[in-house]
């Protein structure tokens, strides 16, 4: 209608987004719409799954299941970056999850904070601004980089094989079961740099202590015929960055004793033998004899371009085993680390276990810092020695845990059935490109994942997830404390200039400049007739193209139109 709406140009229009945050403290979670849930993993049909089972598969399937490897699938992609976010979810989780109400678009980094007791400890979690959360007593600063592991095998998935009877896609039993020997299969390890690992013959054991829960690796004990060094082994895929010559580099593994190692003394028979841990040397693949210079095979004979198994080069970066005295009945054993360049040995040793170790989580860390080699049991030095090797040690040959492979392809023939699962069973085994500083060794010792993540927090979803096997289950039997953070609305402030030159909206429809006051009267006032009658603004309104009112502005005091000049009125609001 002329003179009563005014089309407003793209210049008049101005919208500027913005923050607010706000500061939430609470020690009741209902009263912020706040809630927890514990999550666990189950090996049954779906049919059969309880809440929390439900809640941990959709929680896996968003934000955890084969993070590395799809991460193009992740709803929250942009926010989250793989180096600088750990995320392994383990058999159960424990969850806090915020009402949207209060944490808006995003809970603001760097300022979550949860404190709850359990069994009479405190624990005080935080957020480091990356969507990690770190339990505060411990701190971040005096970790290692997770950068740093070249080789992480927790195993994070252990779980889903521990009953071998079950498919765990499914929940059904096997028809005709795959792993009637032991659990063989090939995997990514849980590293950032996803070495292949290949099983054979093993098994995959719930330890559940005062301070972890989670599960190792053993070799396959129930089946004599498969039991022994010949059968049960890990195989690591070489990798450049698994060799090390003059460079410093760390090894270090959980285990948990589980009867007293006479049981291990007799299985060896105090032989004397080496029981091996990790081994990186004899034998490497090769390619196809057909296809080498001068090669004496056919490219048409059968097998001429298969993979051949050849001798490596004798030296090896590492070599980690367990021996025990064969001239005494005494129970405790060592734990060794050599390196060889081919022309000279360089060991050392410390002791592995005695008998006050039964039933608790022991932490080995072996490693070279500079000319020295050293062993920790539990972040004390425990064995040291110069490392002689002054030639490259690298070679082309996998790696094997509870095994050694000879220069022909085939496997130690002594005394090795100490990985059976009654008396080891190794829990986050990691090698690092580096040496561990004192404070890093006692933080690794005490951290048993390594690093210092203990969970994760998605800002965007108001998810706050324990994930660590020390705190998965905190919420079960757990009280709160306290719980803070802020939040972040964003605001979008829209201006709008309308701009009334000196001869536009000259009269009025208010009913009051009407003889009869009334909107079916159609004669004017006689006050409103004369020339220096101007009407009064008090009122703005903005409307779409169809007429339609969308926002409403009321003047603090009615405004007399100009006929002299433009008057601009400046609308805002916030949405």
């Amino acid at each position: 209608m002329p003179g009563v709406f005014k089309k407003l140009n793209a210049s008049d229009v101005k919208i500027t987004p913005f923050e607010a945050h706000k500061q939430y403290n609470t020690t009741n979670l209902a009263s912020i719409g706040a809630s927890t849930a514990s999550l666990v993993w189950d090996n049954r049909n779906k049919s059969e799954f309880s809440t929390g089972s439900r809640k941990y598969y959709q929680l896996d399937k968003l934000y955890y299941r084969n993070y590395i490897q799809e991460r193009a699938h992740r709803l929250e992609l942009d926010d989250a970056t793989y180096t600088t976010q750990e995320r392994r979810l383990y058999s159960s989780a424990s969850l806090l999850s915020l009402s949207q109400k209060t944490f808006g678009s995003e809970v603001q980094p760097s300022t979550f904070n949860l404190s709850v007791t359990k069994n009479s400890t405190q624990h005080n979690f935080a957020d480091d601004g990356f969507g990690n959360l770190y339990d505060t007593d411990l701190g971040k600063d005096n970790f290692p980089n997770e950068d740093n592991r070249v080789f992480y095998l927790a195993p994070v998935n252990g779980f889903k094989r521990a009953d071998l009877t079950l498919d765990p896609k499914t929940g059904n039993s096997y028809v005709n079961a795959p792993f009637s020997t032991g659990y063989s299969k090939t995997h990514y390890d849980d590293s950032y740099l996803q070495n292949i690992v290949t099983y054979k013959n093993t098994i995959f054991q719930y330890h559940q202590g005062p301070s972890f829960n989670t599960h190792g690796i053993g070799k396959e004990s129930t089946v004599p015929e498969y039991r022994g060094a010949t059968s049960s082994r890990v195989r690591i895929e070489n990798r450049p960055y698994l060799n090390f010559n003059d460079e410093d580099f760390t090894i270090c593994f959980y285990y948990f004793p589980s009867v007293p190692l006479t049981t291990l003394h007799n299985e060896i028979s105090g032989s004397g033998n080496e029981c091996y841990i990790l081994s990186k040397e004899g034998a490497q693949n090769s390619p196809p004899l057909g296809s080498e210079a001068g090669g004496n095979n056919s490219l048409d004979t059968l097998g001429a371009l298969d993979i051949t198994t050849t001798p490596s080069n004798p030296a090896y970066p590492y070599r980690v085993y367990m021996k025990d005295d064969p001239t005494t009945t005494d129970v405790s054993c060592s734990i060794f680390l050599e390196r060889f360049d081919g022309d000279n040995l360089a060991i050392v040793s410390g002791n592995f276990y005695v008998p006050s170790d039964n039933g608790k989580a022991t932490h080995i860390l072996l490693q070279k810092k500079g000319v020295r080699l050293e062993i920790y049991k539990n972040g004390t030095l425990v064995g040291t020695g110069t490392d002689t090797t002054t030639k490259a040690c690298q070679n082309k040959a996998d790696l094997f845990i509870f095994d050694k492979q000879n220069p022909d392809g085939t496997f130690y023939s002594g005394s090795n059935d100490w990985g059976s699962a009654r008396t080891f069973r190794p829990h986050q085994f990691q090698i690092w490109n580096k040496s561990m500083s004192s404070d890093e060794i006692i933080m690794v010792s005490q951290s048993f994942t390594g690093t210092y993540p203990v969970g994760n927090i998605f800002y965007d979803n108001g998810f706050a997830v324990l994930t660590h096997p020390k705190y998965m289950d905190i919420f079960e039997g757990g009280a709160l404390n306290t719980l803070s953070y802020k939040n972040t609305h964003l605001i979008t402030e829209n201006e709008y200039q309308c701009t009334m030159n000196e001869n536009e909206f000259e009269f009025t429809r208010n009913v009051s400049a009407r003889k009869i006051t009334t909107n079916e009267s159609e004669d004017i006032a006689n006050f409103a007739t004369g020339s220096n009658f101007k009407p009064y603004i008090t009122t703005i309104g903005l409307y779409d193209d169809n007429a339609n009112l969308l926002v409403v502005g009321k003047l603090a005091q009615p405004v007399r139109a100009s006929s002299e000049t433009d008057t601009t009125f400046v609308i805002r609001y916030d949405t």
